[in-house]
């Protein structure tokens, strides 16, 4: 059953259905506010902040039947580019202007949320300390400018903003005293030369020009300056520029149901329930592709991987191998879809090897011990291939072979005959595996 709901966003009315369920976040995309950038499920990323009745929120986190009757604002509202050809605007928001004129943003994707929890600081405190910016943007994780650039940029509009004259950040950088006269012709050889066992000289190159520093920074163009980043109007705007942002009208949503058993053969796979489902497009199964074999390794031909894959097959070679794709309106239904595919599965038993009481895995930082009782065997969820593909598991390979272990090196040499197997041996796996 669809809501019908009536949002009020960047002081617009909406009329729109959502699924229940539904969050905010999804909402506000589908009616092309691009600048609510997804982050993570749990709102610790911050990227998906919006303002409710001025207040920051995680989109992802509200449904968006929560957001019926209240006030929602994007960086949308805030400001755009003033000459856009065919009409002119009130421009930029100060803290936008500042973030560009600063330097704030790099790959600018966190860039609307930052601006939005420092637009709500200086609603309610338009004298902040830098103490107060930094805990203010805090829930928006940035990975790029380390926040000392955004902090400055929120500072320098929170001045502009109380009508405090800001110093110009266009100055030319100074340069050093030091650099200015300084003796590196006497310090740097100007030629190499490479001598024969005979003396005679087989080459001779140069390796550094004379170096020169101009005592007049203000004459430089380019050089010592601060410049805007190309994108940054662009950035701070929130417009498209992500692979997410370019969405076309009436764009499905994939889904793939994964195999939950490590090597079986698909008996029958039911998809009619699925389909049944208002919303959903496509069920697509092995039965409905070509059976075409490809490498993921990932080299152009002629490929010297193994080809050992298929998009959809009648067997299952590993834990997650793909078992069917869902097509739907909606993230949702597709996921619900899914869900609703029925498969019987023949389990096939995996190939085993049984390892020597007295094989000893060397210590390593790249393996540790677990928790789990692992027998020592290593399950093999793939055929055998004879490409030597697990030093990254076993990485003293050679070191060990060197010592005339004549056991254990033959064991390395079985390790370097597999690709895609699963290790569980004497309580040592890699990291993260399990």
């Amino acid at each position: 059953m669809m809501l019908n709901l009536e949002l009020n966003i960047n002081k617009e009315t909406y009329q729109v259905s959502a699924y229940p369920g539904e969050r905010l976040f999804t909402i506000l995309r589908r009616l092309g506010f691009s600048s609510v950038k997804f982050g993570d499920e749990h709102g610790k990323s911050g990227s998906d902040t919006v303002l409710m009745d001025g207040k920051p929120v995680n989109s992802y986190l509200l449904l968006a039947a929560q957001a019926e009757g209240h006030e929602i604002e994007t960086i949308e509202m805030m400001g755009e580019h003033p000459h856009q050809g065919w009409k002119e605007t009130r421009g930029l928001h100060i803290l936008q202007q500042e973030f560009v004129k600063t330097g704030a943003i790099q790959c600018g994707y966190c860039t609307p949320a930052q601006i939005l929890a420092a637009k709500e600081l200086l609603s309610r405190e338009p004298d902040p300390t830098e103490e107060q910016v930094r805990d203010a943007i805090s829930g928006v994780l940035c990975r790029c400018t380390g926040y000392k650039k955004p902090v400055e940029a929120v500072l320098r509009a929170a001045a502009r903003l109380r009508g405090v004259e800001v110093p110009p950040i266009e100055d030319p950088i100074e340069v050093p005293p030091e650099w200015i006269n300084s003796p590196f012709d006497d310090s740097i050889p100007q030629e190499k030369t490479v001598q024969s066992i005979d003396g005679t000289t087989l080459t001779a190159e140069k390796v550094i020009t004379t170096l020169k520093v101009s005592t007049k920074p203000e004459d430089w163009q380019q050089v010592g300056k601060p410049k805007v980043k190309v994108d940054a109007v662009k950035l701070v705007q929130g417009k498209p520029a992500f692979v997410a942002d370019f969405e076309h009208r009436d764009m499905l949503y994939a889904k793939v149901l994964f195999s939950p058993h490590a090597h079986a053969l698909i008996k029958s796979i039911r998809t009619e329930k699925a389909l049944e489902i208002p919303g959903v497009a496509a069920v697509l199964t092995h039965k409905d592709l070509p059976r075409v074999i490809y490498s993921t390794a990932g080299q152009s031909d002629p490929i010297p991987g193994p080809l050992d894959c298929f998009s959809l097959d009648n067997k299952v070679r590993f834990v997650g191998d793909r078992v069917a794709f869902v097509a739907a309106e909606s993230e949702e239904i597709a996921e619900r879809a899914t869900k609703e595919i029925e498969v019987e599965y023949e389990l096939l038993d995996p190939i085993l090897i049984q390892f020597p009481s007295t094989l000893n895995l060397p210590a390593h930082p790249n393996l540790v011990p677990t928790r789990i009782g692992c027998r020592s065997q290593v399950a093999l969820l793939r055929q055998w291939r004879p490409v030597c593909a697990c030093q990254k598991i076993l990485p003293h390979t050679q070191n060990q072979s060197n010592r005339g272990d004549r056991q254990t090196r033959h064991w390395y040499l079985v390790f370097y005959g597999l690709v895609r197997l699963q290790l569980l041996a004497d309580h040592y796996c890699a990291p993260g595996s399990l």
